[in-house]
């Protein structure tokens, strides 16, 4: 980390979204302040976030399950809290944000991508944090990117970031699913991804869509391009900075 000169950082629906279906504050507190230690420290971050899809079905007080359309409607109504939330944590230390919604398509596609890597590389230089979700409002592919792993883990590759962190409500892949929060068997370094390493990854969660089956497939993407991930608790008092502490809990991922 302390080598690294460009990191992409993201975070989960699960991680960002509170039972009240509003914005973790206390976790984007934390989060924003450990990224303005990484700005300060001349490193160049870009944000991946969910929780546009979570925030909206808060705010619209929706509690069945929705469909395809209907999550598409409901996320042009979270985003709106979810970048205003990025915005207001990070004029506290009067840095701004740009927001970035990307396709599916917007990835594959040689001209967009390459068009998307001139926009972040140009807010980089002008000290603006990029803030990027997949725009849920258009895309009908409904496996998508996997509650953002995927799009965080080609976003890297596009821009030849040294680290992608994934900032999960877990410390890490766990051989087995750790049990009344007990550090149960938590794998410290991969590098390679087996079908052994697969197979330890469990199910999404009810706010998210990734779980840690998308952040196995995200780490594979990167290492394959010489981008080291790493996965932690982002429920941390300094979730990014204690990943200088060789203690800290984690997963590494080595390219």
């Amino acid at each position: 980390m302390k080598q690294s000169k460009k990191i992409v950082i993201k975070l989960g629906s699960s991680l960002l979204t509170n039972k009240r279906g509003g914005v973790n504050k206390a976790v984007l507190k934390n989060v924003v302040k450990d990224i303005v230690w990484l700005l300060n420290s001349k490193k160049e971050v870009v944000v991946v976030s969910s929780g546009a899809i979570s925030l909206g079905r808060g705010k619209l007080n929706l509690k069945h399950d929705l469909t395809l359309n209907e999550s598409q409607a409901v996320a042009a109504r979270g985003q709106i809290e979810l970048m205003t939330a990025w915005k207001n944590e990070f004029k506290k230390y009067k840095k701004q944000v740009a927001q970035i919604l990307l396709s599916p398509s917007d990835i594959k596609n040689k001209k967009s991508s390459k068009n998307a890597m001139g926009t972040l590389e140009n807010l980089m230089n002008l000290s603006c944090v990029p803030i990027i979700n997949e725009n849920d409002t258009t895309s009908t592919d409904e496996i998508k990117f996997g509650d953002n792993d995927i799009l965080a883990a080609r976003i890297a590759v596009l821009i030849n970031a040294d680290h992608l962190v994934l900032l999960s409500n877990v410390d890490g892949l766990y051989k087995e699913p750790p049990k009344n929060n007990k550090n149960d068997d938590l794998v410290l370094e991969v590098k390679s991804i087996t079908k052994k390493i697969k197979d330890m990854a469990g199910t999404a969660s009810k706010l998210g869509k990734g779980g840690m089956i998308s952040k196995i497939k995200a780490a594979e993407i990167c290492m394959k391009s010489k981008c080291s991930v790493i996965i932690t608790s982002g429920l941390k008092d300094n979730p990014i900075k204690s990943l200088t502490n060789k203690k800290t809990k984690s997963t590494k991922f080595i390219a």
